[in-house]
């Protein structure tokens, strides 16, 4: 199956420094190149990464916190969102260590990723 986006139909999903939120090359190799199968796990992102932006906006305890990001940061790579993982990443070693985390980087990377899988799935 074809992959999800040609390259002339990426280009308008270029973004900050002219890189996208997913780097499309690296979700057609999660999931060899079918476009059905890069649609529903593209799908389950949008669901789960709701779900744990929402978790973690309640959640008080740093250490359930970090362990919320690390979902987020294996669900974001699973989908070659790196930019967002790194940030994920960054994210979770700063709850481990204490020190104040960059949520609202965090949860505007994930607006940012979540619109551009939105204009995918309905482009």
């Amino acid at each position: 199956m074809a992959n999800m986006a040609s390259k002339g139909s990426t280009d308008r999903f270029v973004r900050h420094g002219g890189h996208a939120p997913i780097d499309l090359a690296q979700l057609a190799t999660n999931t060899l190149g079918n476009r059905e199968l890069q649609q529903e796990v593209l799908k389950l992102f949008l669901a789960r990464s709701k779900t744990l932006i929402s978790e973690l906006s309640a959640a008080d305890d740093r250490q359930h916190q970090a362990d919320l990001v690390h979902s987020l940061k294996g669900s974001a790579r699973g989908i070659g969102a790196l930019r967002l993982a790194d940030v994920c990443d960054t994210v979770e070693e700063e709850l481990r260590e204490g020190s104040s985390p960059a949520f609202l980087t965090l949860v505007s990377l994930v607006g940012e990723t979540n619109d551009f899988i939105r204009e995918l799935i309905e482009g």
